[in-house]
Protein backbone atom coordinates (compact mmCIF):
# COMPACT_ATOMS: atom_id res chain seq x y z
CA UNK A 1 0.00 0.00 0.00
CA UNK A 2 1.46 3.46 -1.11
CA UNK A 3 0.72 5.74 1.66
CA UNK A 4 0.36 9.16 -0.07
CA UNK A 5 -2.44 10.23 2.23
CA UNK A 6 -0.69 11.32 4.86
CA UNK A 7 1.94 14.09 3.90
CA UNK A 8 4.71 12.31 5.45
CA UNK A 9 8.46 12.88 4.45
CA UNK A 10 9.26 9.71 1.68
CA UNK A 11 12.55 9.69 3.48
CA UNK A 12 13.44 8.92 6.93
CA UNK A 13 15.59 10.36 9.46
CA UNK A 14 18.90 11.44 9.05
CA UNK A 15 22.27 9.59 9.53
CA UNK A 16 22.65 12.41 12.35
CA UNK A 17 19.39 11.57 13.51
CA UNK A 18 20.01 7.62 13.64
CA UNK A 19 23.25 8.00 14.84
CA UNK A 20 21.40 10.26 18.28
CA UNK A 21 18.85 7.57 18.89
CA UNK A 22 21.52 4.36 19.05
CA UNK A 23 22.99 6.66 21.22
CA UNK A 24 19.97 7.14 23.74
CA UNK A 25 19.56 3.56 24.31
CA UNK A 26 21.03 2.54 27.33
CA UNK A 27 19.01 5.95 28.99
CA UNK A 28 15.69 4.73 27.93
CA UNK A 29 14.73 3.44 31.48
CA UNK A 30 15.09 7.14 32.76
CA UNK A 31 12.15 10.04 32.55
CA UNK A 32 13.10 12.41 29.36
CA UNK A 33 15.22 15.70 30.79
CA UNK A 34 13.20 18.83 30.47
CA UNK A 35 12.85 20.03 26.77
CA UNK A 36 15.33 23.57 27.54
CA UNK A 37 17.56 22.17 25.33
CA UNK A 38 15.69 21.88 22.52
CA UNK A 39 13.52 25.03 22.96
CA UNK A 40 17.37 26.49 23.31
CA UNK A 41 18.34 25.37 19.83
CA UNK A 42 14.65 26.42 18.24
CA UNK A 43 15.47 29.78 19.80
CA UNK A 44 18.93 30.45 18.42
CA UNK A 45 17.52 29.19 15.12
CA UNK A 46 14.88 31.86 14.68
CA UNK A 47 17.08 34.37 16.92
CA UNK A 48 13.91 35.23 19.26
CA UNK A 49 14.09 34.73 23.68
CA UNK A 50 13.83 31.33 25.23
CA UNK A 51 10.31 32.56 26.70
CA UNK A 52 9.37 33.06 23.26
CA UNK A 53 9.31 29.24 22.42
CA UNK A 54 6.98 25.99 23.68
CA UNK A 55 8.26 22.68 22.56
CA UNK A 56 5.21 20.04 22.21
CA UNK A 57 4.33 16.63 21.21
CA UNK A 58 4.10 17.54 17.71
CA UNK A 59 2.53 20.74 16.39
CA UNK A 60 -1.21 18.50 16.94
CA UNK A 61 -0.28 18.88 20.49
CA UNK A 62 0.38 22.45 20.86
CA UNK A 63 -2.45 23.28 18.55
CA UNK A 64 -4.58 21.49 20.77
CA UNK A 65 -3.09 23.71 23.75
CA UNK A 66 -4.20 27.02 21.31
CA UNK A 67 -7.93 25.83 21.47
CA UNK A 68 -7.70 25.20 25.23
CA UNK A 69 -6.27 28.13 26.00
CA UNK A 70 -7.85 30.89 23.69
CA UNK A 71 -11.61 29.28 22.86
CA UNK A 72 -14.24 28.41 25.21
CA UNK A 73 -18.06 28.02 24.78
CA UNK A 74 -18.44 31.99 24.00
CA UNK A 75 -15.00 32.24 22.18
CA UNK A 76 -15.34 30.59 18.64
CA UNK A 77 -12.63 29.28 16.91
CA UNK A 78 -12.52 30.29 13.00
CA UNK A 79 -11.12 28.56 10.33
CA UNK A 80 -11.63 27.78 6.61
CA UNK A 81 -12.95 24.89 4.89
CA UNK A 82 -11.20 22.45 3.86
CA UNK A 83 -8.88 22.73 6.39
CA UNK A 84 -6.62 20.71 8.16
CA UNK A 85 -8.94 18.09 9.83
CA UNK A 86 -7.49 18.24 13.28
CA UNK A 87 -9.34 21.86 13.58
CA UNK A 88 -12.78 20.79 13.56
CA UNK A 89 -11.75 17.72 15.86
CA UNK A 90 -10.30 19.66 18.71
CA UNK A 91 -13.89 22.14 18.67
CA UNK A 92 -15.66 18.84 18.76
CA UNK A 93 -13.59 17.69 21.62
CA UNK A 94 -13.14 20.78 23.43
CA UNK A 95 -16.40 22.08 23.02
CA UNK A 96 -16.21 25.50 21.39
CA UNK A 97 -18.38 26.57 18.72
CA UNK A 98 -16.77 26.65 15.31
CA UNK A 99 -17.37 29.46 12.37
CA UNK A 100 -16.24 28.06 8.90
CA UNK A 101 -15.14 30.41 6.28
CA UNK A 102 -14.91 28.91 2.73
CA UNK A 103 -11.57 28.72 0.84
CA UNK A 104 -10.20 30.62 -0.76
CA UNK A 105 -10.19 32.86 1.74
CA UNK A 106 -12.00 36.17 1.77
CA UNK A 107 -9.72 39.45 1.78
CA UNK A 108 -11.55 41.33 4.79
CA UNK A 109 -11.64 38.25 7.41
CA UNK A 110 -10.75 40.39 9.94
CA UNK A 111 -13.64 42.51 9.09
CA UNK A 112 -16.03 39.86 8.86
CA UNK A 113 -15.32 38.74 12.33
CA UNK A 114 -15.19 42.29 13.75
CA UNK A 115 -18.92 41.25 15.41
CA UNK A 116 -18.32 38.22 16.47
CA UNK A 117 -16.74 36.23 19.61
CA UNK A 118 -13.97 34.77 18.19
CA UNK A 119 -10.98 33.14 20.46
CA UNK A 120 -8.58 31.94 18.07
CA UNK A 121 -8.47 31.70 13.52
CA UNK A 122 -6.79 28.99 12.89
CA UNK A 123 -4.95 29.39 9.59
CA UNK A 124 -2.43 26.22 8.26
CA UNK A 125 0.18 28.41 5.67
CA UNK A 126 0.98 26.92 3.41
CA UNK A 127 -2.84 25.71 3.47
CA UNK A 128 -3.46 22.31 3.94
CA UNK A 129 -4.93 20.46 1.53
CA UNK A 130 -4.33 23.15 -0.90
CA UNK A 131 -0.55 23.61 -0.67
CA UNK A 132 -1.32 27.45 -1.43
CA UNK A 133 0.94 29.83 0.61
CA UNK A 134 0.23 33.01 2.13
CA UNK A 135 3.23 35.77 2.57
CA UNK A 136 3.95 36.22 6.21
CA UNK A 137 3.40 39.63 5.88
CA UNK A 138 -0.32 39.09 5.24
CA UNK A 139 -0.14 37.18 8.31
CA UNK A 140 0.64 39.81 10.68
CA UNK A 141 -1.55 42.21 8.31
CA UNK A 142 -4.71 40.04 10.01
CA UNK A 143 -3.24 39.94 13.05
CA UNK A 144 -3.14 43.88 13.36
CA UNK A 145 -7.17 43.68 11.78
CA UNK A 146 -8.25 41.47 14.84
CA UNK A 147 -8.68 42.49 18.42
CA UNK A 148 -5.26 41.56 20.55
CA UNK A 149 -7.44 39.10 22.15
CA UNK A 150 -8.04 37.42 19.40
CA UNK A 151 -5.24 34.56 18.65
CA UNK A 152 -3.98 34.68 15.24
CA UNK A 153 -2.58 30.88 15.12
CA UNK A 154 0.00 30.27 12.08
CA UNK A 155 0.16 26.78 11.76
CA UNK A 156 3.80 26.47 9.44
CA UNK A 157 3.62 22.20 9.16
CA UNK A 158 5.08 22.64 5.46
CA UNK A 159 6.52 25.82 5.45
CA UNK A 160 10.17 24.08 5.09
CA UNK A 161 8.97 23.11 1.57
CA UNK A 162 7.66 26.87 0.98
CA UNK A 163 9.52 29.30 -0.75
CA UNK A 164 11.64 31.92 1.26
CA UNK A 165 9.47 34.16 2.72
CA UNK A 166 10.64 37.94 3.53
CA UNK A 167 9.05 38.52 6.77
CA UNK A 168 10.97 36.03 9.72
CA UNK A 169 9.43 34.00 12.80
CA UNK A 170 10.59 36.17 14.93
CA UNK A 171 9.36 39.42 13.16
CA UNK A 172 5.89 37.36 13.70
CA UNK A 173 6.85 37.13 17.35
CA UNK A 174 7.19 40.66 18.38
CA UNK A 175 3.11 40.84 18.05
CA UNK A 176 0.72 40.17 20.76
CA UNK A 177 -1.74 37.82 19.18
CA UNK A 178 0.59 35.74 16.58
CA UNK A 179 1.20 31.87 17.71
CA UNK A 180 3.38 30.18 14.96
CA UNK A 181 3.61 26.36 15.20
CA UNK A 182 6.54 24.35 12.92
CA UNK A 183 6.92 20.21 12.89
CA UNK A 184 9.63 17.96 13.05
CA UNK A 185 7.10 15.36 11.39
CA UNK A 186 7.70 16.45 7.69
CA UNK A 187 10.77 17.64 5.80
CA UNK A 188 13.18 15.90 9.12
CA UNK A 189 11.23 12.64 8.61
CA UNK A 190 10.33 11.97 12.71
CA UNK A 191 6.72 12.10 12.17
CA UNK A 192 6.89 8.61 14.20
CA UNK A 193 8.86 10.47 17.38
CA UNK A 194 6.24 13.02 17.86
CA UNK A 195 7.52 16.95 17.84
CA UNK A 196 6.99 19.97 17.05
CA UNK A 197 7.29 23.59 18.65
CA UNK A 198 5.60 27.41 18.56
CA UNK A 199 6.96 30.62 19.15
CA UNK A 200 5.13 33.54 19.93
CA UNK A 201 4.53 36.08 22.22
CA UNK A 202 5.73 35.47 25.54
CA UNK A 203 1.92 35.89 26.75
CA UNK A 204 0.76 33.49 24.60
CA UNK A 205 3.33 30.61 25.21
CA UNK A 206 3.12 31.09 28.69
CA UNK A 207 -0.73 30.51 28.35
CA UNK A 208 0.04 27.34 26.55
CA UNK A 209 3.11 26.28 28.57
CA UNK A 210 0.39 26.23 31.81
CA UNK A 211 -1.65 23.88 30.07
CA UNK A 212 0.97 21.52 28.99
CA UNK A 213 1.73 17.81 30.35
CA UNK A 214 4.77 17.16 32.21
CA UNK A 215 6.74 14.56 30.40
CA UNK A 216 4.89 15.57 26.74
CA UNK A 217 8.02 15.40 24.71
CA UNK A 218 9.70 11.90 24.94
CA UNK A 219 13.91 11.95 25.29
CA UNK A 220 13.86 10.30 21.75
CA UNK A 221 12.32 12.84 20.22
CA UNK A 222 13.80 16.07 21.86
CA UNK A 223 17.40 14.18 20.87
CA UNK A 224 16.12 13.61 17.42
CA UNK A 225 15.31 16.93 17.19
CA UNK A 226 18.45 18.27 18.45
CA UNK A 227 20.52 15.90 15.78
CA UNK A 228 18.10 17.17 13.13
CA UNK A 229 18.87 20.98 14.07
CA UNK A 230 22.49 20.33 14.14
CA UNK A 231 22.48 19.32 10.51
CA UNK A 232 21.08 22.10 8.56
CA UNK A 233 21.80 20.86 5.71
CA UNK A 234 19.10 18.36 5.07
CA UNK A 235 16.43 20.58 5.00
CA UNK A 236 17.36 22.29 1.88
CA UNK A 237 17.86 19.41 0.01
CA UNK A 238 14.79 17.65 0.51
CA UNK A 239 12.94 20.88 -0.38
CA UNK A 240 14.72 20.85 -3.60
CA UNK A 241 14.22 16.99 -4.24
CA UNK A 242 10.56 17.66 -2.75
CA UNK A 243 10.10 20.70 -5.37
CA UNK A 244 11.10 18.34 -8.72
CA UNK A 245 8.79 15.52 -7.91
CA UNK A 246 6.32 17.69 -7.00
CA UNK A 247 6.46 19.21 -10.73
CA UNK A 248 6.53 15.82 -11.99
CA UNK A 249 3.84 14.68 -10.94
CA UNK A 250 1.50 17.76 -11.20
CA UNK A 251 2.29 17.51 -14.79
CA UNK A 252 1.73 14.21 -15.11
CA UNK A 253 -1.52 14.84 -13.27
CA UNK A 254 -2.58 17.66 -15.83
CA UNK A 255 -1.64 15.60 -19.33
CA UNK A 256 -4.13 12.85 -17.80
CA UNK A 257 -6.85 16.19 -17.57
CA UNK A 258 -6.70 16.77 -13.50
CA UNK A 259 -7.02 19.88 -12.54
CA UNK A 260 -4.03 20.80 -10.33
CA UNK A 261 -3.28 23.50 -7.83
CA UNK A 262 -0.20 25.60 -7.40
CA UNK A 263 1.65 23.99 -4.47
CA UNK A 264 4.65 24.83 -1.77
CA UNK A 265 4.20 22.22 0.22
CA UNK A 266 5.07 18.47 -0.54
CA UNK A 267 1.36 17.62 -1.53
CA UNK A 268 -0.86 18.51 -4.23
CA UNK A 269 -4.17 19.27 -4.29
CA UNK A 270 -6.26 17.73 -7.00
CA UNK A 271 -9.75 17.54 -9.00
CA UNK A 272 -10.10 14.61 -11.26
CA UNK A 273 -11.42 14.89 -14.86
CA UNK A 274 -15.31 14.22 -14.76
CA UNK A 275 -17.31 11.63 -14.99
CA UNK A 276 -16.12 9.22 -11.67
CA UNK A 277 -16.63 10.27 -8.28
CA UNK A 278 -15.03 7.56 -6.43
CA UNK A 279 -11.38 8.10 -7.30
CA UNK A 280 -9.84 7.50 -3.87
CA UNK A 281 -11.74 4.58 -3.54
CA UNK A 282 -10.63 3.33 -7.27
CA UNK A 283 -6.82 4.18 -6.13
CA UNK A 284 -7.51 2.10 -2.93
CA UNK A 285 -8.23 -0.87 -4.94
CA UNK A 286 -5.09 -0.58 -6.38
CA UNK A 287 -3.15 -0.41 -3.70
CA UNK A 288 -2.81 3.62 -2.93
CA UNK A 289 -4.13 5.74 -0.76
CA UNK A 290 -4.68 9.57 -1.29
CA UNK A 291 -6.65 11.84 1.11
CA UNK A 292 -10.37 13.05 -0.05
CA UNK A 293 -10.61 16.85 0.78
CA UNK A 294 -13.14 19.13 -0.26
CA UNK A 295 -14.22 18.31 -3.81
CA UNK A 296 -10.69 16.68 -4.68
CA UNK A 297 -7.83 14.92 -3.43
CA UNK A 298 -5.14 15.80 -1.80
CA UNK A 299 -1.62 13.82 -2.96
CA UNK A 300 1.64 13.57 -0.87
CA UNK A 301 4.79 13.81 -3.22
CA UNK A 302 6.00 10.44 -2.90
CA UNK A 303 9.48 9.27 -4.40
CA UNK A 304 10.27 8.77 -7.89
CA UNK A 305 9.28 4.97 -7.63
CA UNK A 306 5.86 6.12 -5.66
CA UNK A 307 5.08 8.83 -8.32
CA UNK A 308 5.44 6.25 -10.73
CA UNK A 309 3.36 3.34 -9.46
CA UNK A 310 0.43 6.77 -8.62
CA UNK A 311 0.61 7.38 -12.40
CA UNK A 312 0.28 3.48 -13.45
CA UNK A 313 -3.05 3.25 -11.10
CA UNK A 314 -4.60 6.61 -12.53
CA UNK A 315 -3.83 5.46 -15.93
CA UNK A 316 -5.68 2.00 -14.81
CA UNK A 317 -8.60 4.22 -13.52
CA UNK A 318 -8.89 6.15 -16.83
CA UNK A 319 -8.71 3.33 -18.85
CA UNK A 320 -11.38 1.25 -17.00
CA UNK A 321 -13.39 4.25 -17.02
CA UNK A 322 -13.15 4.14 -20.97
CA UNK A 323 -14.14 0.61 -20.92
CA UNK A 324 -17.42 0.78 -19.33
CA UNK A 325 -20.89 1.67 -21.16
CA UNK A 326 -21.64 5.49 -21.16
CA UNK A 327 -23.10 6.57 -17.78
CA UNK A 328 -22.40 3.63 -15.77
CA UNK A 329 -20.54 3.71 -12.73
Amino acid sequence: MLRLHANEHPQGPSAAVADALHALVPELHRYPTPSSAVETAIAELHDVPLNRVLVGAGSAEIIGLAWRAFTGPDRAACFHEPEFELYPLLGTQCGTPTLVRPWPPDQDLAGQLADAAVGLVALSNPHNPTGSCRPRQEIADLAGGLPETTVLLNDEAYHDYADVDELSVAALSELPNVLTTRTFSKIHGLAGLRIGYAVGNARLIGALRALQMPFSVSAAAAAAALAALADPAVPGQRRERNRRHREALAAALVRRDFEVTPSQANFLYVRPPAGRSCWATDLLDRGVRVQPAGSGLRVTVGTGAEIAALITAVDDVLAEGQARPMGEQ
